[in-house]
């Protein structure tokens, strides 16, 4: 399964179209918060030779958009291309499941 990211790296007409969500699910997956105290260092995330580690800031001065990248799509969401190849593989595994029991 792609991620979001990769899927917007690879074609630019999903990135204006992005992922619709109902309002009823995306009010049942409010906003999770985070696990790391405001003011802690986070040691190894640097990216620049000369940088320093990056500094944890509150809840609310992140973006609403970043807590939602960890959900799950629900299956309605994604495109039917998706959808269909995801059922083929949950037959085949399942399939390959029984086949094994069989022996």
């Amino acid at each position: 399964m792609f991620s979001r990211l990769a899927v917007a790296k690879r074609t630019s007409s999903i990135i204006s179209r992005g992922f619709a969500v109902s309002p009823r699910l995306r009010s049942a997956t409010a906003s999770s918060s985070s696990s790391i105290a405001p003011g802690t260092v986070l040691k190894g995330l640097n990216i620049y030779k000369e940088g320093k580690d990056p500094v944890a800031l509150e809840d609310k001065e992140y973006p609403e958009w970043l807590w939602t990248l960890l959900d799950e799509v629900p299956d309605e969401a994604k495109p039917e291309k998706e959808r269909q190849r995801l059922q083929r593989s949950r037959v085949i595994k399942e399939s390959n499941f029984m086949k094994s029991k069989k022996k």
